[in-house]
């Protein structure tokens, strides 16, 4: 960088590139100072650094300081609300509450004062909802929460809130406790997000409506274990996202000036605004089958009495009936699938899907001259191909008609050999207890690249073969 002195110091006779130069050094020099205008020392108190992301219209946020909404003769509790300029008269915001669930510390500042949860609700409202910090008492941490709940919702048309749309934040010692009230039946109806940060997890029940968003810092996996968290999230169904923060330490939206931290805050403020804000209503039709093949694969007994609404208005429909007939015999009502594929061969007489759906129900009832009879149609059609032939021998197997499903796919590998008709035909050979036929078949389907090491290892259709040294040898084999 060129300086003053060295500026003194150049010719003379080049006058006019030294002024030049001069304006161009005290440019970068100005822009030097602007860029480093950020990195100073800074406070040694840990509680004075608020969120890593500014807004420029922060500037403009309007805060209403130390409003009662608990006051008995155990003492006055008290809120700051953050809230965007200019709201009309009238007008409703959704609001994230910054919860306090530690308690205040007698003779020290209080929680809602401390540099992050002053800067983040501010940051809310810069956003366009309502922010809020709270006073706890520690001696009834649960109750405090409650009553800021119940003040909301008596007064929120005061302070332009919706109480039917509110958001949550809870982060490091705060979390336990706020979870304790968002997971219990005490919590308040109108929270529809909560947002964890860096805490550790109380064990479930975790609802399944309450969207969660939950956010593990690199320096709190070390000393935490989270492994059961996802357990108890796939066990309760519930609607969490889990987002590793990976190289962030704890309190990273204080401590962790850097883009990555300013990410998670930008997926923080993106969770809450999907879950609070209005979904627009779509242009297209609502079909009613759409709803069909989402809750088949959920809530069959929903999807199938929607489905049985559909059918009872398009009675000719042939794929439709054979759908209805399908999802009947998964879920076990035979004797409607029976009605429905006969129905679908008065109209449609040779159509294959209904003859072995019709031939495997057969063999499943023990009446196997029935089956062979709707098999012969397939044949006659000249339609009996290895597809056909898997497909039955598939029905068969899971109906535990063991011999009649080697037999189909016995055909299957005849007439086109893969893996995965191999694979299932040596389940049909370990089920009859046929050990060489099997160990030959589950070995081809190996040769043929289907069958896995877990896949072999956790297949219950092989506990016949399990003490005998050759499965052993195939596992070992299996990728």
């Amino acid at each position: 960088m060129i300086n003053r002195e060295e500026i003194k110091i150049m010719d003379m006779k080049n006058l006019l590139f030294k002024k030049k130069t001069f304006v161009l050094a005290l440019f970068f020099f100005s822009f030097h100072c602007m860029a480093q205008r950020r990195t100073e020392d800074g406070s040694t108190s840990s509680l004075s650094y608020g969120v890593v992301m500014d807004d420029p219209a922060m500037k403009e946020v309007l805060v209403q300081k130390d409003i009662t909404y608990l006051k008995d003769d155990k003492g006055s509790l008290h809120i700051d609300i953050y809230s965007p300029p200019k709201l009309k008269t009238g007008e409703r915001r959704p609001a994230i509450i910054f919860l306090n669930a530690i308690g205040e510390t007698e003779g020290e500042a209080k929680v809602k004062s401390w540099g992050i949860y002053s800067s983040w609700p501010k940051l809310i409202a810069a956003q366009g909802y309502i922010g809020i910090s709270m006073e706890t008492d520690g001696a009834r941490i649960s109750g405090s929460i409650e009553a800021l709940f119940d003040f909301l919702a008596s007064h929120a048309e005061n302070f332009h809130i919706d109480e039917n749309r509110l958001g949550v934040y809870a982060a490091s010692a705060n979390v336990g406790q706020s979870l304790n009230y968002l997971m219990s039946d005490k919590a308040y109806p109108g929270i529809r997000a909560a947002v964890l940060y860096y805490g550790f997890s109380a064990s479930g029940p975790f609802r399944k409506d309450l969207p969660v968003f939950f956010v593990i810092s690199e320096g709190d996996a070390r000393r935490f274990s989270y492994r059961d968290l996802w357990n108890e999230v796939l066990k309760n169904n519930a609607p969490w996202t889990i987002r590793m923060g990976t190289g962030m330490p704890h309190a990273f939206d204080a401590y962790s000036d850097n883009d990555d931290a300013r990410r998670i805050i930008k997926e923080t403020i993106s969770f809450w605004k999907t879950q609070l804000e209005t979904v627009t209503e779509p242009m297209f039709p609502r079909y009613r089958m759409r709803d069909v093949f989402g809750l088949l694969r959920i809530d069959q007994e929903k999807g199938l009495k929607i489905l049985d609404s559909v059918v009872s208005h398009h009675p000719d429909d042939v794929k439709l009936l054979l759908l209805y007939a399908n999802v009947s015999r998964e879920t076990g009502k035979k004797e409607q699938a029976t009605a429905m594929y006969q129905k679908v061969l008065k109209q449609d007489p040779g159509n294959t899907e209904a003859l072995i759906q019709m031939a495997a129900l057969s063999y499943s009832n023990n009446d196997a001259a029935e089956a062979e009879n709707y098999i012969a149609s397939i044949e006659k059609s000249g339609k009996m191909n290895a597809n056909v032939c898997g497909n039955l021998g598939f029905l068969l197997l899971v109906a535990d008609k063991n011999p009649e499903a080697a037999k189909y796919y016995e055909k299957a590998v005849a007439l086109r050999p893969n893996g995965h008709d191999f694979y299932n035909l040596g389940c049909a050979y370990a089920k009859c207890g046929e050990k060489e036929k099997a160990f030959a078949a589950i070995e081809k389907s190996l040769e043929l690249g289907y069958a896995s090491k877990q896949l072999i290892e956790n297949d219950t259709d092989f506990a016949s073969l399990r003490n005998d040294e050759r499965f052993k040898a195939l596992v070992e084999k299996a990728k």
